[in-house]
């Protein structure tokens, strides 16, 4: 499996670099979508919606992006690149996301729980055999989370005060709000069994 990994300037990639050398999966990072096809693409991000975005307008991943999930291509966002998924954020109000789920991105309640949310948490309602089944906590840093309009396309869910989508998944597009990289070795488990379910 080759994966290549977006480096849109909005995240620390150490990590995650470090969890697919341990999975022995072929990797390399690209500023710009030019170069071989890979089987995965991987789209991290920590920071602000607007921000993450417009990198990816101006570097020319938004629209390949787009361009690659219309013909089939996989991808696997992480933490903010989950939420780039969704058609906007109320973070950022008016900019595109890259519309790949229908649905936006609202800012967790901070009256029912302390907002960032900073910790572990556990997943709920994976389905027996999915990937998600197999990783009961997760560790989380975000402040916003997915508002899915079809709940179908929500492998499994998070609470933090508010429930919320820990994953999302549609065909060979997917993202998780929380850091595989950082789960420990059940999250990095975790990771190499969901690149290989949206490779197939």
């Amino acid at each position: 499996m080759k994966v290549c990994v977006v480096d849109s300037g909005t995240g620390n990639l150490r990590s995650l670099g470090n969890a697919l050398t341990l999975l022995g999966v072929s990797h390399e990072t690209r500023t710009e979508p030019r170069g071989p096809s890979p089987d995965v693409i991987l789209l991290p991000g920590v920071g602000s919606f607007g921000h993450a975005m417009g990198r990816l307008d101006a570097s020319g991943w938004a629209s390949f992006l787009r361009e690659w999930a219309s013909e089939g291509g996989a991808i696997v966002g992480i933490c903010l690149g989950l939420q780039l998924l969704f058609e906007g954020s109320e973070e950022s109000p008016g900019v595109q996301g890259l519309g790949l789920f229908a649905g936006g991105v609202r800012r967790l309640c901070s009256r029912m729980a302390k907002v960032p949310h900073i910790g572990w948490a556990k997943l709920e309602g994976a389905q027996e055999g999915s990937p998600e089944a197999r990783l009961e906590w997760a560790y989380f840093v975000h402040s916003y989370a997915a508002k899915p309009v079809d709940a179908r396309d929500v492998p499994a869910w998070a609470r933090h005060g508010e429930v919320f989508p820990a994953a999302v998944r549609r065909g060979r597009v997917a993202g998780v709000q929380f850091h595989p990289e950082k789960s420990h070795r059940a999250g990095v488990a975790y990771l190499g069994a969901l690149l290989r379910e949206v490779a197939r």
